[in-house]
């Protein structure tokens, strides 16, 4: 065979490999999109189903227009708003078999208390429908800490017109009326140094609401620990004015500090601190 010959010969072999090729990947181009919708078809096979196999319903009432909470170990499964009777109402909970517990916590609409109160029921084997919960009173305190013998100002809200009743941990109890919102407040006096737990329960139409879960802490204060309390509530105010300013004054934080606690220690009767022999540059306390 000439070279002439075999030159045509490639040539007409490239150019079969090129349309060969140009059919393979215009046939691609037609068929690709159909077989890809097949395809996506049969895997995007829609599944529908739900989580849970029984209902639960649960209705009652707290103060108007408080938001309720409803969680079980901790899961947030529902909210709602009381009206503006203070009832309120949650539907459709999905639950699983055996479910046997929950909470639903209260915050009234002014948020200033709270109130949370817990359920165990028998295991579900169907739906659950729980209705007339009175939920405690939700509850405040206005200040955490107070000096002894000074008032505690406890408030919150309930249903209006109920008789709220005030049960401390040294067996006192003191008894409210809210009024036309729904609002209370109890004014606690003489209470003695130490720490307190305290929570509340309502009294509306002859029935009796819930017991809450959780209570709140108040503590009165001895004339030593409202010292103490001052002081580092002093220092405090310092520390955080002292490290809003630039770096450079930030050298003086520590010597007033000192200044600040040798003048505290200047006004303590000589009792508070120990004897002149015992205490070491006592001339810096005492003269």
């Amino acid at each position: 065979m000439s070279k002439t010959r075999l030159a045509i010969h490639k040539l007409k072999v490239v150019q079969r490999v090129i349309g060969i090729s140009l059919l393979a990947v215009l046939l691609l181009n037609i068929f690709t999109p159909y077989v890809s919708a097949q395809f996506k078809g049969s895997l995007n096979t829609s599944v529908s189903g739900r989580v849970g196999e029984f209902f639960l319903d649960v209705s009652g009432y707290i103060s108007p227009y408080a938001s309720v909470i409803l969680t079980s170990d901790g899961v947030f499964l529902r909210a709602t708003v009381a009206d503006s009777k203070g009832n309120f109402y949650i539907s459709q909970v999905l639950i699983n078999s055996g479910f046997s517990h929950f909470c639903l916590e209260a915050v009234d609409y002014k948020q200033i208390g709270s109130s949370e109160t817990c359920m165990t029921i028998p295991p579900a084997t169907g739906s659950v429908e729980i209705k007339n919960i009175f939920l405690p009173p939700t509850i405040a305190v206005q200040k955490k800490e107070i000096a002894e013998g000074s008032p505690a100002i406890v408030y919150g809200y309930t249903m209006p017109g109920a008789e709220v009743k005030l049960f401390l941990s040294n067996k006192q109890t003191i008894t409210t009326t809210a009024d036309e919102t729904g609002f209370y407040r109890f004014e606690i006096n003489n209470l003695k140094a130490g720490t307190y737990s305290l929570y509340a329960k309502a009294y509306y139409k002859d029935k009796e609401s819930l017991t809450p879960a959780k209570k709140i802490e108040l503590k009165s204060l001895s004339w030593w620990e409202q010292i103490i309390a001052f002081i580092k509530d002093l220092l405090s105010k310092i520390w955080l004015y002292l490290t809003s300013l630039s770096l450079g004054p930030l050298w003086l934080a520590i010597p007033i500090i000192i200044l600040i606690i040798i003048l505290i220690f200047k006004l303590l009767p000589r009792g508070i601190v120990r004897p002149k022999e015992h205490l070491h540059h006592y001339w810096m306390v005492h003269e």
